[in-house]
């Protein structure tokens, strides 16, 4: 367990007392809301309380000057507060606190939060896009689907946490580990952030920059990592198993201790395998022999209209696959990676797709159901993303 900021020996974030009642309830407004304070002046704002945009930046000019120096600023302090869906750009809540605060869908284009307290804060479909979230404490916290492109987040603290209840020091809630399933990361930087045990499945990372980050035991399950610098960063025990993973990511990574690393063909090697799977269907399996490209990395391949029926590609990583008017009748595609896929046009009766995930695939005018004469039928059940 991690030590937190405002927390007991036991290093885990306090969690506030109940509070008092308190506050003053806007006319007309929602049970817990409360109104901009007077100048110079902040109300008791009680945990769970519904934040308005008004009262929001109230605060955040009392916090500014707080930030500066300037009399009679004061620092934002929120308590599981909710601001979701709220418009935040653009403004400063350097080093603020809003431990186990709702963020969710919130737009924070261009928002200061370096250093802020957002331990066990739920920011999943927030737009983050160039905010400076430099070493602020995130411990525990969601991010699953929020938009972090171009976002500041060097040596930021990702790593698993629980909060406490002040009053009496039992645990109030396992925030564990930090989720950023589904994130976008366009040109992030994260250099330097503690991210142990962080779940980054399913995540776009494209060019963004992991230098020398603690990224052991992370799980880039399904992710994508295109142009990746991880150079300097620590990958002991991460778990990459159907990530899309590109030569140029792992050129710069150190990967001797990370596992379920798909290995990338050559394209020759792939080309001659489908040349050889060719001749096995068009013979009835007498002549050449079946592909089997089974946990391999095919990322972005140009697939379209080729000869796949009965293909082998169990637990592949097909991100981006072009495989429009492709044959994958009675194709082996469960537990597949196929995020992004174009499948427009493609014979899939028979085809085995269970488990498999399908985010963003292109099924426009696929077709489905039983293939004639094998007993065989289309198998979605339990698709993941679907």
């Amino acid at each position: 367990m991690v030590q937190s900021q405002r927390a007991t020996a036991r290093g885990s974030a306090a969690a506030p007392r109940r509070p008092a009642a308190g506050g003053v309830p806007l006319p007309g407004a929602r049970k817990n809301q409360t109104k901009a304070p007077a100048r110079g002046r902040l109300p008791e704002i009680p945990a769970g309380t519904r934040m308005g945009r008004d009262l929001l930046r109230a605060l955040c000019v009392l916090h500014e000057r707080y930030v500066r120096g300037i009399q009679g600023g004061r620092k934002i302090n929120l308590r599981a507060c909710d601001l979701s869906g709220i418009d935040l750009s653009g403004l400063n809540f350097e080093g603020g606190d809003f431990l186990g605060c709702d963020f969710s869908g919130a737009r924070l284009e261009t928002t200061r939060l370096c250093h802020a307290n957002l331990f066990g804060s739920d920011l999943s479909g927030a737009n983050l896009t160039d905010a400076d979230l430099e070493r602020a404490d995130m411990r525990g916290a969601r991010l699953d689907d929020a938009d972090l492109s171009y976002a500041n987040m060097v040596q930021v603290d990702l790593r698993p946490g629980t909060l406490l209840d002040a009053a009496d020091g039992h645990t109030a809630e396992d925030a564990g580990s930090a989720s950023l399933v589904g994130a976008k990361m366009l040109e992030t930087d994260i250099s330097e952030a503690r991210l142990k045990g962080a779940n980054l499945s399913e995540a776009r990372m494209v060019s963004a920059r992991f230098g020398r980050a603690d990224a052991r035991a992370v799980l880039f399950a399904r992710a994508q990592l295109k142009a990746v610098d991880l150079q300097g960063a620590q990958l002991a025990g991460a778990d990459f198993e159907g990530a899309s993973f590109d030569r140029a990511s792992r050129m710069s990574a150190n990967l001797v201790h990370a596992v379920n690393i798909a290995p990338l063909p050559s394209k020759k090697l792939v080309e001659e395998k489908l040349r050889l799977h060719q001749r096995w269907v068009e013979s009835n399996g007498k002549l050449g022999s079946r592909a089997d490209f089974s946990k391999q990395d095919l990322t972005s391949m140009d697939l379209s209209g080729r000869m796949l029926a009965a293909v082998i590609m169990t637990d592949a990583v097909l991100v981006d696959v072009d495989f429009t008017s492709a044959h994958l009748a009675a194709a082996d595609l469960a537990g597949a990676n196929l995020i992004g896929a174009k499948l427009v046009k493609v014979d899939l009766r028979g085809t085995d797709l269970r488990d498999a995930c399908l985010r963003g695939a292109d099924m426009d005018t696929a077709k489905s159901g039983e293939l004639a004469g094998t007993g065989l039928e289309t198998r979605t059940a339990q698709a993941a993303g679907a």
